[in-house]
């Protein structure tokens, strides 16, 4: 605990500090003390936030959950206790482009999670511009600060010339991509962690951690539609959309296993699911549950009624399969009993009807956050499942790869520290799994993997981390797609950042590639990138600084997380800042 060093007896008549140092110990700091496994910001990094934005936050932004639990006195006393004092004033920002500026037009682009449908977060040479061999060229030709955050959550997108960023506070940016030149801003309802998609007709698709999705002019800015595409508690669109033939496939997600650490909470009703939008008018197509209709299970024995199944969640963004018309999608864990083979699984949808063709489940895990944050090894209390598992879901999406022989084959990454292959031609049948790192909560494959066609290769970060043991955690693996095989592994170098709050060698970043190269971000601040033949580190390059920023927002930066980097027309493109090692801005590099 950064400010308490002896817990203060809660008496009447408490100041308000003392009143927000009860409440953060009794509700907050098992999530972020820096040995969490809940991904949650540090206290030192919320405190350079207005706390006006953390009790909006607490309110009706990505805490609501953990905020429903807490009275109006207690949102704003903790509030005021970890924020910045004073008033919020909007910042000033200048580095817009020039009146009738236009981008410089272009053909290629990176838009959306991957550049292909089959999520491989692999760039051809033409579009990216940039050969293995130039990338230690690479220098910074321009940093863009997001104000009043501590996270820059949103992975790029670049199309037409322009950077699309979604932010903390729900403001989605449209840049210039070669000078950082602001061209519009559009404020959504909620924080947008999901990368724009750009369509035909020069329209920006996006969602935002309400569930509410948008489709604006991609060159003004301006509002077409906006629809809520579902209402179930807690929901959220954390995974990007994919866009094909004019319908859009919106992955849903839910933050209602975390209300589940509530023993007053009715745990729990989400149902995790694809919606599948027409991208024309925002209607609806279909809707696909990856969990069946929870019904009445037992009952406290304070009288709360609790539901199941639940859960089953989806993070990611969905995998097309346009040869098969199949939609993969890769689930979390189950919120409540019974159990459900659906959950951390990887399920086929039909592309045209939502209907499911089949569900392959790595191993069952039932968890909510009533089970201590440990699974089986926690306590079993009121809402946590009879047999608890350890909270490792695929968080990642999965990839769809080409084998010699035209065979072809899906790989999924796991928080377990397993990566899988599973075979489409057999129902996703299971065709190798390969151990590369212990797992857990916070550890294994977190956020993406990648794949190498040149060398058949499918590259996965590792997440692991020591609690305790600053720097500790991380390498990266080269596995071959059809066998599992480890190729080689490049384990992680010694961080620069050993002795700075939050700093860890984890790998939670998706990696992007290039032919013969990687890249490869890390929770230590560093983007790295490797040879994609034997591994060799070719280029390093240490975020965790201060920048003078092109919009003249005080910039920093700091841990790479959920964000991978962007590679197209000779640029790099990376947001930079997490809850470890804070950070707002995005990094653009180029050659000269």
């Amino acid at each position: 605990m950064y400010r308490v060093a002896t817990l203060i007896i809660v008496t009447a008549g408490l100041s308000l500090a003392q009143e927000g140092t009860r409440v953060y110990i009794a509700n907050c700091q098992k999530c972020h003390d820096q040995n969490s496994d809940a991904h949650a910001p540090l206290p030192e990094a919320l405190a350079s936030r207005p706390w006006e934005a953390i009790l909006k936050s607490l309110e009706t932004g990505a805490m609501r959950v953990q905020g429903a639990q807490l009275s109006p006195e207690d949102r704003r006393a903790v509030a005021r206790y970890l924020g910045k004092a004073g008033p919020s004033v909007p910042p000033t920002m200048t580095g817009q482009c020039a009146a009738g500026a236009t981008p410089k037009a272009t053909n290629t682009s990176w838009n959306g999670w991957s550049p292909d449908e089959r999520n491989t977060r692999f760039q051809t040479a033409e579009a990216a511009g940039l050969t293995a061999a130039q990338l230690p060229s690479l220098k910074l030709k321009w940093a863009f600060g997001f104000p009043d955050t501590v996270t820059a959550y949103g992975q790029p997108t670049v199309a037409g010339g322009r950077v699309y960023s979604g932010s903390n506070d729900g403001t989605i940016y449209a840049i210039d991509a070669q000078t950082g030149c602001l061209y519009w801003m559009y404020q959504a309802k909620a924080m947008v962690r999901n990368a724009v998609v750009i369509g035909p007709g020069s329209r920006a698709y996006f969602g935002d951690l309400e569930s509410n999705l948008y489709a604006l002019d991609a060159n003004t800015g301006k509002l077409i539609w906006q629809k809520k595409v579902d209402d179930q508690a807690f929901t959220r669109i954390t995974g990007t959309v994919k866009l094909h033939e004019g319908r859009l496939y919106v992955p849903i997600a839910s933050q209602e296993e975390n209300a589940g650490a509530n023993p007053f909470y009715s745990c729990c009703k989400f149902r995790g699911l694809v919606v599948a939008v027409n991208a024309n008018d925002g209607a609806i197509v279909w809707k696909s549950y990856t969990s069946p209709e929870p019904k009445p299970t037992w009952k406290s024995d304070s009288g709360i009624q609790f539901y199941g199944p639940s859960g089953a969640t989806i993070w990611s963004s969905p995998t097309l399969d346009l040869k098969r018309r199949l939609v993969y999608v890769a689930t979390g864990n189950g919120y409540s009993d019974p159990e459900i083979n659906t959950a951390d699984a990887i399920v086929a949808m039909d592309m045209d009807t939502g209907t499911i063709r089949w569900t392959q489940q790595a191993s069952p895990d039932m968890f909510n956050w009533d089970c201590g944050g440990t699974g089986a090894q926690g306590p079993q209390k009121g809402n946590c499942p009879e047999k608890a598992g350890l909270d490792v879901d695929f968080g990642a999406s999965p990839i769809l790869v080409d084998l010699d022989n035209g065979r072809q084959m899906i790989v999924a990454g796991q928080k377990s520290g397993v990566v899988w292959g599973f075979d489409p031609d057999r129902k996703g049948k299971v065709a190798w799994q390969t151990r590369i790192g212990k797992g857990g909560p916070g550890g294994g494959i977190q956020w993406g993997i990648a794949y190498s066609p040149q060398e058949k290769l499918v590259l996965a970060p590792l997440a692991d981390a020591m609690r305790g043991v600053p720097g500790s955690g991380g390498g990266l693996f080269a596995l071959d797609a059809a066998t599992g095989r480890q190729v080689w592994h490049a384990p992680p170098p010694t961080p620069t950042c050993i002795g700075k709050q939050g700093c860890s060698g984890a790998q939670r970043s998706p990696p992007s590639v290039i032919p013969g190269a990687v890249v490869a971000p890390s929770m230590d601040g560093h983007i790295r990138a490797f040879k994609t033949s034997n591994g060799e580190m070719i280029w390093d390059y240490d975020a965790v600084q201060t920048y003078t920023t092109v919009n003249g927002i005080p910039g920093r930066g700091g841990s790479f997380s959920s964000t991978g980097p962007v590679i197209v027309n000779g640029m790099l493109y990376v947001n930079s800042g997490y809850s470890s090692m804070p950070g707002n801005v995005l990094l653009a590099f180029g050659l000269n």
